[in-house]
């Protein structure tokens, strides 16, 4: 073999990703802006903003429909190789590594300020009565100050516990709940969309705010592949690409900047 042409090839599997690969992304049945199983496939902000990250390192991207907790138990054991909006725990680092963030959740009360009390404070929601429903995701994480109130003696509206993102909009509209805990873009893009008039459902408190991450799973991703992914994200940040696929859906939200959470 020339050795021009051997030089030539090296150069080119150097340049090459160090592996091709299909990356395993669990999502719910609807959760919009950032994930909707429509006609043509999965769509969405974080399925646009993965599906990215996997380009950029050779690999393809599938999704896997799954209820939340269900998604988190399967990237635990590694059926699952990446999951979106993940806050980072040092209990969840045991079995996650986390890229991003991709997003800066602000979880929000959402309901029919008509018919509702104004609340200043997480305390003034503690004293609503028993007969004030509130619909929150199976395996959600809503923040220590709430975790720390429900688990009071005395806390005062009942929660009910769904498996999907998909049922929120659909259990105000019939009564069967008050008020929902939903990530603020979520009733942007009820509002933006039409389906719920801009006066009709509004955001009555911020429960919590908290920057989330693609969760990568630790037993079937490599700690090198996790390092080459980590630095794609990093890469595809500072090329801009990241942003304008935001700016798509969230054109008056910024990309937050890339942390180093490994």
């Amino acid at each position: 073999m020339p050795r021009l042409f051997l030089i030539s090839l090296l150069f080119w599997l150097a340049a090459m990703p160090a592996y091709s690969c299909t990356l395993r992304m669990g999502a719910d049945s609807y959760f919009p802006p950032h994930l909707n199983p429509g006609e043509q496939g999965w769509q969405g902000l974080s399925i646009d903003l993965a599906r990215s990250l996997a380009t950029e390192v050779g690999c393809e991207l599938t999704i896997l429909q799954s209820p939340w907790r269900r998604s988190l138990q399967l990237l635990a054991q590694g059926q699952l190789d990446i999951l979106s909006h993940l806050s980072f725990s040092e209990a969840r680092h045991a079995d996650f590594r986390f890229i991003g963030p991709h997003h800066i959740e602000t979880v929000i009360l959402i309901g029919d300020a008509a018919k509702l009390p104004k609340l200043e404070s997480l305390t003034e929601l503690a004293e609503w009565p028993k007969e004030r429903i509130i619909a929150i995701l199976n395996g959600a994480y809503y923040g220590e100050a709430f975790q720390q109130l429900i688990e009071q003696d005395g806390f005062g509206p009942t929660l009910v516990e769904i498996r999907s993102h998909e049922d929120k909009l659909a259990l105000l509209e019939s009564g069967r709940v008050d008020a929902v805990l939903e990530d603020q873009t979520t009733l942007y893009h009820w509002q933006q969309s039409g389906q719920v008039q801009h006066n009709q459902y509004q955001q009555l408190l911020v429960v919590y705010q908290n920057p989330v991450y693609f969760g990568i799973s630790r037993q079937s991703i490599a700690e090198a592949q996790a390092i080459q992914l980590d630095e794609a994200w990093q890469r595809l940040y500072q090329q801009g690409r990241l942003q304008q696929i935001r700016a798509r859906y969230l054109p008056t939200l910024p990309l937050p900047e890339p942390a180093a959470i490994h």
